[in-house]
């Protein structure tokens, strides 16, 4: 039985791994030891690991100036922190010698089964190119300019579509800069490019409905109902986003990841749409008017001819007023009713 001995980065991802098969493993600065360690804090020999005749392991601190400690163990929870100058290794042992980390195992132990690949794992591959992360991000911009054109009533200057093209390509690459810097942090993966497609997609896909949402409102003239299909088309693109926004760029299990990618964005996307649902019935002087221009190839419906429409407006304008009685109208009514009831007895 072997002892494998793995050196950990401050992030606790395994950095190198050792085998010890020998009586007599070494740990320090000086080239001549078996773990040559890149601490400052850690002595040129700063410990050693020896095998008994019984086939245990020892550490021996070999009387450095910052110590060794034992930090716990991974199979029992009840080893509790310590400083130590001797200490007979079990496996699961987390170690501290300066400030580099170690874990150790006897080759004897199992070890976990492996880990599916998320059947997205190709998707994700196939996003990670450069060139077809520049070419989705610039047919963003692009159709960001297409559709400001398109409903843009004045005379359209190159400067609007310079903005609009340089504001989106910068908020695309500031989301993916963001993500790739959290995993670097968290994964040591950046996964940019990866990022910036998933960003371009998303965006992509809002605009495509935007252009569907004004066809639709155009032809139907659904008013405040469009805020509701916005919340359930966002309430699809943002949660897709964030998921693999997280899968990508965090080691949250995957319970976890599904509640951070659905709670908040719905949060956000709920409380503006109880925000809407709760102004539909406030009134306001100025009607709520689309500016966006149309054609005429657009309009599914047959249109009604304008003499139709005005013999129809009665119905659609006139609204009937109901008179409220009050207390002092219907004493008074009463009266008059006794007064003339009086006048036809006599």
């Amino acid at each position: 039985m072997a002892l494998i001995i793995e050196e950990l980065n401050r992030a606790h991802r395994v950095q190198l791994r050792y085998r010890m098969d020998g009586d007599k493993f070494t740990l320090g600065r000086a080239y001549d030891n078996d773990a040559i360690l890149e601490d400052i804090h850690s002595d040129a020999h700063h410990a050693e690991i020896k095998r008994g005749e019984d086939g245990q392991y020892v550490l021996h601190d070999l009387n450095s100036i910052n110590g060794c400690q034992l930090l716990g163990n991974l199979k029992d929870k009840s080893v509790k922190p310590d400083t130590i100058a001797q200490h007979r290794i079990s496996s699961g042992d987390l170690l501290q010698c300066g400030k580099s980390r170690f874990r150790v195992f006897h080759t004897d132990d199992p070890v976990p089964e492996a880990t599916p690949l998320h059947s997205l794992e190709n998707l994700f591959s196939s996003l990670s190119h450069p060139l077809g992360a520049i070419l989705l991000l610039l047919c963003f911009g692009f159709a960001s300019v297409l559709m400001s054109y398109l409903g843009y009533a004045r005379n359209y200057q190159w400067t609007i579509a310079v903005n609009i093209l340089a504001t989106a390509i910068i908020g695309m690459v500031i989301y993916a800069g963001v993500w790739a810097f959290i995993g670097r942090v968290v994964r040591h993966e950046t996964h940019f490019f990866t990022h910036l497609s998933i960003a371009a997609i998303g965006a992509l896909t809002y605009t495509f409905w935007e252009w569907l949402r004004g066809l639709i409102n155009f032809n139907f003239a659904i008013g405040t109902t469009i805020q509701v299909l916005d919340f359930l088309v966002l309430a699809i693109i943002l949660p897709a986003m964030l998921w693999s926004a997280c899968y990508l760029a965090t080691n949250l299990a995957r319970g976890w990841r599904w509640t951070v990618a659905l709670t908040l964005p719905l949060a956000f996307l709920g409380l503006g749409l109880a925000e809407s649902v709760n102004n539909m019935d406030e009134f306001s002087e100025v009607p709520p008017i689309s500016t966006e221009l149309k054609y005429d190839n657009m309009l599914f419906r047959n249109p009604v001819p304008m003499q139709k429409f005005i013999g129809n407006s009665a119905d659609l304008f006139d609204i009937p007023i109901k008179k409220k009685e009050t207390k002092e109208g219907a004493e008074g009514s009463s009266s008059d009713n006794q007064s003339s009831t009086a006048e036809v007895e006599s």
